[in-house]
């Protein structure tokens, strides 16, 4: 039989098994060592594979898998890795090879992915591999292995100098550094020169006072680098290191949203009329156009793969460059605006019309409207020098309104939640600008009924804690970008975007972080309405209870489900409760997608549920839920009821029906209806999530806030447990856990909130 030969990536390095694609991974030729017994699961990924236990074992590794490969080692010397692995835990790797047995232990593993890397010492057939992971945390931990491949350790540096031939001058490709620019943009496609006159004047007005911006600190961020020096084989997604290289960590070209460090640099310096400022711009976009592949990685280019991120980064690209080609153009010679603009077209456009031309689902989610801003951008520059492209320009303002009417509910909810909404808000936005701008029309004209809907959608996510724009259900932070919400608030000028939208600039001290959110502002209310007592979007599930008490405001949401939701977490039944300007039950949210906790903070154990406990695996509901779940309840600005029957998608449950009674703003009773499954668990975790300081005696709970309490009440014959568990970064999430050894019956808490 013939040895297995590793698939060439570069001249140095070849992939054994690429476990990110599903189509080709080798997951299934693996053999994993039994660990029910503290819960452990291994399975296929879509862009990994993935694994994850419920508890420490009481001894030896946690993941233990070996493949036999058979390959041939001929002309490298190294054996890699590439693993994301729990904080602190241990891999070990052991390879049989025909020159005996290699091994490798790693030092304890860090936040970011690695990439391990075993000796071969001059063997040249590497039999059998064998994974190890010793798990350092108590409790559910994971993470995921992206591939197997084989290194040469000397040619790897020849591969790495050959993108280190740049320097600052670009001769050819920039004006000399003795030009004089004008300080003015080329096309309008974000402001014309009269509109940048006034935004200047009033940034000179706030520099006057507060001496700094947003803007002169993000072009601070972009002084650090040395554009020339990050010019690599790839561009990294923002900071997500789920699929780059370990070499390229850190190496973000193109910085982070809303625009890059390019951009960044070229509008602080039309705004100050720094000519240094504006050259280091037109470096970024330089060293953008020389990277060798607009994508995240080998991932997106092995050899016979057909494994795609989407045209995430090649959108990103086309949005820097045609904005700096825009506002700086001047920068540029001939020959550069024609390389950056074959570029533009080739491999930004070109692959962005590709998605969307093979991917349905994109127009229903939030990927149509993401990838547009470049398209959008891409479009209306190229059609200034090459007519021909208006017609794709309209394809792409056309599918962008088709996208929206698909992606945005009858109710105008959004199951993807509040900051995958950022989508429709400021991406799908700012591309309706950018359109609106080319044809020469009005934002607010063009603006689809379809976002006109979204009213509600802002009431029921709307936070009422002072550090919080909105409740972070699904995927979600709880901050949007001040662009998306001026947007919002421009589309919406009576609804609580508005309201969002002002808490959000009164944190950049009255001065907007962007150029289009400093233009809209003057069309926006000063002030939005008071918050609605009560709001129920029955296509997406949500429901919320906004009222005021004697001095403060208290809100609940309760988590619904529409079928098929993305993003979404196992917090069906779930809630969340704010009073007094602090979030009492708290959602997590998600973080950095480069952290197994992005996966951890879905599950159902890190929200306010009703947990099955004593089985082995991790319990969990499906998700995504291909089931319609939606609380019935009715409220007004004193009383709030709701209920939901939660059993569809656990196989845990035969029944589980929770419903909440709030008489007045300060009375809160939760009751879980509930009966186990045979073989379901043992008896159940009420849980309760917050990051305020909590205090237990016997069965009552406090927990403290600045400006109120809530004292929870536990009921007779259950236990009461508190555990800390992690949020990045350096945060606590404190679990309350009322647990009620009983497999069926009521379980009734009662809060008061002071």
């Amino acid at each position: 039989m013939p040895l297995l030969k590793a698939i060439a990536i570069n001249a140095a390095e070849g992939i054994l098994d690429p476990l990110w694609d599903p189509s080709l991974s080798g997951l299934s030729h693996w053999r994993v060592e039994p660990g029910e017994a503290h819960g452990l699961r291994v399975s296929q990924n879509w862009c990994f594979a993935a694994f994850e236990w419920a508890r420490k074992p009481a001894g030896g590794p946690a993941l233990k898998m070996t493949r036999a490969f058979e390959a041939d080692c001929t002309g490298y010397d190294r054996v890699v890795v590439s693993l994301m692995a729990p904080l602190g835990s241990l891999c070990k790797m052991t390879a049989v090879t025909d020159a005996g047995v290699r091994s490798f232990v790693s030092p304890p593993a860090p936040e970011l992915k690695k990439e391990h890397v075993l000796e071969l010492g001059g063997a040249k057939v590497l039999h059998t591999l064998t994974l190890e992971i010793e798990a350092a945390q108590e409790g559910v931990s994971g993470g995921w292995i992206n591939w197997v491949g084989l290194q040469h350790s000397q040619l790897l540096d020849r591969v790495k100098w050959m993108w280190d031939r740049f320097d600052s001058a670009w001769t050819g490709y920039l004006q000399p550094e003795s030009y004089e620019p004008k300080f003015e943009p080329t096309h309008g496609l974000l402001v014309n020169k009269a509109e940048l006159d006034a935004l200047r004047a009033k940034h000179d007005a706030f520099l006057a006072v507060h001496r700094e911006s947003a803007f002169t600190k993000a072009a601070d961020a972009a002084k650090k680098h040395e554009p020339e020096r990050m010019v690599r084989e790839f561009v990294n997604f923002w900071g997500d290191t789920r699929y780059n290289r370990e070499r390229d960590h850190g190496n973000n070209l193109l910085a982070s949203m809303p625009v890059g460090h390019a951009v960044n640099a070229v509008i602080a310096g039309l705004l100050l009329r720094d000519k240094a400022l504006l050259r280091l711009g037109a470096r970024y976009a330089m060293a953008l156009g020389m990277s060798g592949r607009w994508d995240d990685g080998v991932i997106c280019y092995l050899p016979g793969g057909v494994f795609e991120h989407r045209c995430f980064v090649q959108s990103l690209c086309v949005h820097e460059l045609a904005l700096v080609l825009d506002l700086a153009g001047e920068m540029f010679t001939d020959v550069a605006r024609d390389y950056l603009q074959r570029r533009i077209a080739e491999e930004g456009l070109g692959s962005i019309n590709f998605n969307t031309w093979k991917h349905d689902y994109i127009f229903h989610c939030n990927q149509l409207a993401w990838f547009t801003p470049g398209r959008m951008a891409g479009c209306t520059l190229l059609e200034k020098s090459w007519p021909r492209l208006k017609a794709y320009t309209e394809i792409a303002y056309a599918d962008l309104n088709e996208s929206l009417g698909y992606a945005i509910l009858p109710d105008g909810g959004y199951v993807e939640g509040p900051t995958y909404f950022r989508c429709v808000a400021r991406d799908g936005g700012l591309s309706l600008y950018y359109y609106a701008r080319a044809r020469g029309k009005q934002l607010r004209d063009i603006i689809p009924d379809s976002v006109r809907l979204t009213g509600d959608f802002g009431a029921a996510v709307l936070s009422t804690d002072v550090e919080k724009d909105v409740i972070p259900i699904c995927d979600a932070s709880s901050r949007l970008e001040q662009e998306a919400l001026a947007i919002m608030a421009l589309a919406l000028p009576q609804s609580d975007w508005v309201t969002m939208f002002r808490k959000s600039l009164a944190r950049t001290q009255g001065m907007a972080d962007t150029l289009l959110a400093c233009k809209l502002e003057a069309d926006i209310p000063a002030a939005g309405p008071a918050p609605k007592p009560f709001v129920f979007l029955p296509d997406m599930g949500l429901m919320a209870s906004t009222r005021r008490g004697e001095d403060a405001w208290t809100k609940i949401l309760i988590n619904g489900n529409k079928a098929g939701a993305g993003h979404a977490h196992e917090d069906k039944g779930g809630f969340v409760l704010e009073h007094r300007g602090e979030t009492y039950a708290m959602d997590p949210g998600t973080c950095d997608y480069s952290s197994p906790l992005s996966l951890i903070l879905k599950n159902c154990e890190r929200h306010n549920m009703l947990i099955p406990v004593g089985m082995p695996a991790r319990p969990s509901p499906q998700s995504p839920l291909g089931f319609n779940v939606r609380p019935t309840g009715a409220g007004d600005e004193v009383r709030f009821s709701a209920s939901i029957d939660v059993t569809p998608g656990w196989s845990n449950y035969r029944k589980w029906v929770r419903t909440w009674d709030s008489p007045t703003a300060g009375q809160l009773t939760i009751t879980d209806d509930y009966e186990l499954a045979p073989g379901g668990g043992t008896g159940v975790e009420f849980c309760w999530q917050t990051a305020l300081p909590v205090a237990v005696s016997g069965q009552t709970i406090t927990l403290t806030g600045q400006h109120g309490r809530a004292v929870i009440q536990a009921p007779a014959g259950t236990t009461i447990r508190v555990d800390d568990l992690p949020m990045p970064p350096d945060r606590v999430q404190r679990r309350i856990a009322i647990v009620n050894p009983a497999t069926k019956g009521k379980l009734v808490v009662t809060v008061r909130l002071m």
